[in-house]
């Protein structure tokens, strides 16, 4: 192996020595101390699967914003619940900490997140070099914490037992996007590996695809 292919990082879980280096076709790296898996090898069809996948979580994020999750009924009195509904009422009733909170969390930001790993993956897939993807990349990297939905998913289940002794709760079709999308995007960024996407974007711009 040529020693310029090759350089020493520490792994992010045990900090032990590694040797990273250039990867072939199904080849991994796992530290030998812990088991984590350091790299991956990416190709073509491996971006393409996830790109459906993050497509889909954007369709999701989409209907999950346009539908109702619950609708609500105390004593005759109905609410049809989205999830920009509880963000206006924590907003009216003076909450608007919160209401900033949920807002970014449960939609601003998983929005970003999703349309950089949406662009990011289009210009993997189809070997371009479109602008602004390292830009994409690094903000899929610090955005990866605020991907929130699955948090939002098991809130709601919790605030539902808490409601329901207050009234009667009917689920409807907004709280199914919810829980495809919190899985989706699990699953998303299970594939996510900020150095690998790295040296791909690098070898396209290096070889000069256009």
């Amino acid at each position: 192996m040529n020693a310029s292919l090759q350089q020493y990082k520490n792994c992010p879980d045990c900090s032990a020595t590694y040797s990273d280096r250039v990867l072939n076709c199904g080849e991994e790296l796992i530290c030998s101390c812990c088991g984590k898996r350091l790299k991956k090898y990416y190709d073509v069809s491996l971006f393409q699967k996830v790109w459906a996948i993050v497509t889909m979580c954007l369709i999701c994020l989409f209907m999950a914003n346009i539908t109702p999750i619950i609708i609500f009924d105390v004593s005759g009195n109905t609410q049809s619940n989205l999830i920009i509904t509880g963000v206006l009422s924590l907003w009216f009733q003076g909450y608007w900490p919160l209401a900033l909170l949920v807002f970014f969390s449960a939609i601003f930001l998983p929005l970003l997140h999703l349309s950089s790993f949406w662009y990011l993956l289009g210009s993997c897939c189809l070997q371009k070099r479109w602008k602004g993807s390292f830009i994409a990349l690094r903000c899929v990297n610090a955005l990866a914490p605020w991907n929130l939905m699955p948090v939002f998913a098991v809130a709601t289940m919790a605030a539902v037992v808490k409601l329901d002794q207050l009234g009667t709760i009917e689920w409807k079709i907004g709280a199914l996007w919810v829980a495809v999308l919190a899985l989706s995007s699990l699953v998303a960024m299970r594939h996510f590996d900020y150095g690998a996407i790295l040296e791909y974007l690098e070898r396209i711009h290096r070889d000069g695809t256009k």
